[in-house]
């Protein structure tokens, strides 16, 4: 079961996907479930940052730096992806 998303979370790739990056752009393709996703522009943005483990707050951080959105609409955004991304099973959380 998916744990709720905070700022203070960690969250890491799930070892359960491959993915590649096509320039801007990023496909993933989740392995127990055989659904492929497609990122773009702040997506995969995020994605790549999350080649270590990252805090919400951190990548949130990243994005405000990197893209011009206000700093609530930026914490939103990162957190119903993560969310998304979390429910797909391509990414999860780190005791």
């Amino acid at each position: 079961m998916a744990s709720a998303l905070g700022l203070s979370t960690v969250v890491k790739r799930s070892d359960n996907q491959v993915f590649c990056v096509l320039d801007d752009e990023v496909a993933l393709l989740n392995l127990d479930r055989a659904r492929y996703f497609g990122l773009n522009d702040t997506g995969a943005h995020i994605w790549q940052s999350l080649e270590t483990p990252r805090s919400v707050a951190d990548l949130c951080r990243d994005v405000l730096a990197h893209f011009e959105v206000t700093d609530e609409a930026c914490r939103k955004d990162v957190l119903d992806f993560l969310a998304s991304m979390q429910e797909a099973g391509l990414i999860e959380t780190v005791d």
